[in-house]
């Protein structure tokens, strides 16, 4: 008998169709033509005493290229082995992976983007993103079983995640959301004591927090363009200064179109703290407005003097 690399087409296909039986043959051979099919037939009945070795080496060649159809397949991500690691988010998607060896993170981690690949490596120690990046570069000596078994476990494990959403723990954010919200002389007091308390969380709250004080001593390139948006109501900038120094509103006056600066007039009248508060919260949304469409940038007004380099 010939070796199984010494067969044709045909006889490898006639003794395919001996091993899987006619029902189990013609379910999986349903785009063969009937005429080819018959030669099949006909074939398998005169090939006998095959090796037990020979019918073992082709139903396993078989098997292998039927897996590495489904496994290089792009015309639908459905047909790839981890499309299913495409509808989970990073938060989900660590969840699902971080406790696995490192071998099988990498082999999920290669099935993402660069760009996710590198936000999920991060969040693994020194030590485990040490080990995840060498075993990205032996991937390829992982058999397709192999490749097929951790996709199938890791698709089992997604049904045990949470939703699809996005999880928050706090941190600097959150507590600049919370003192946004709050009147401007409460949300100046908890940042002292937070100054005082923790020093590094003061200076990242700060990269957060935006304060009608912060609009006053805005550096030049954002003060130009921010003072010169048309939204700029003088009536309620008057409000808003109320009790500031004459040399504050000045500066601010200076950037103002001239037609403006005309219109100024300092408000004489007494005004609640309420109402006071409300004036300058106009201005905040409107430099956080104005930073969402890309007109100015306030993250160098935000950052600390320690992240400048001089």
């Amino acid at each position: 008998m010939e070796k199984n690399n010494e067969l044709q087409g045909l006889d490898k296909a006639a003794i395919l169709f001996q091993i899987l039986g006619e029902a189990l043959a013609l379910s999986m051979f349903q785009n063969i033509s009937e005429a080819d099919m018959m030669r099949i037939r006909i074939r398998s009945r005169e090939l006998q005493n095959i090796p037990v070795s020979i019918k073992k080496n082709i139903l396993e060649e078989y098997y292998f290229k039927m897996m590495s159809k489904q496994y290089h397949s792009t015309s639908s991500s459905e047909n790839q082995l981890f499309s299913f690691l495409h509808k989970l988010n990073d938060e989900q998607t660590f969840y699902l992976i971080n406790t696995e060896p490192p071998k099988v993170v990498a082999l999920a981690l290669d099935q993402l983007s660069d760009k996710r690949k590198m936000q999920l490596l991060d969040r693994f120690d020194a030590t485990t993103k040490h080990s995840i990046i060498m075993e990205l570069g032996k991937l390829s000596e992982i058999p397709l079983e192999g490749v097929v078994n951790v996709a199938q476990e890791l698709k089992n494990k997604v049904s045990f995640l949470p939703g699809p959403k996005e999880f928050t723990r706090g941190g600097a954010k959150s507590i600049a959301t919370i003192l946004n919200q709050m009147g401007a002389d409460e949300a100046q007091q908890y940042l002292e004591q937070i100054s005082t308390d923790d020093p590094e969380l003061y200076l990242s709250i700060k990269k957060h927090f935006l304060s009608f004080d912060d609009l006053l001593e805005m550096p030049e390139h954002i003060m130009r363009i921010y003072w010169r948006n048309p939204e700029v109501d003088v009536d309620e900038l008057a409000k808003a200064c109320k009790g500031y120094d004459d040399s504050v509103i000045e500066n601010i006056l200076t950037y103002l179109p001239k037609r403006k600066q005309k219109m100024y007039e300092e408000y004489n009248q007494p005004i609640s703290k309420k109402d006071l508060e409300k004036s300058q919260a106009m201005f905040v949304a409107l430099a956080k407005t104005m930073n969402s469409n890309g007109e100015i940038n306030l993250e160098d007004l935000l950052s600390s003097d320690e992240d400048m380099i001089d």
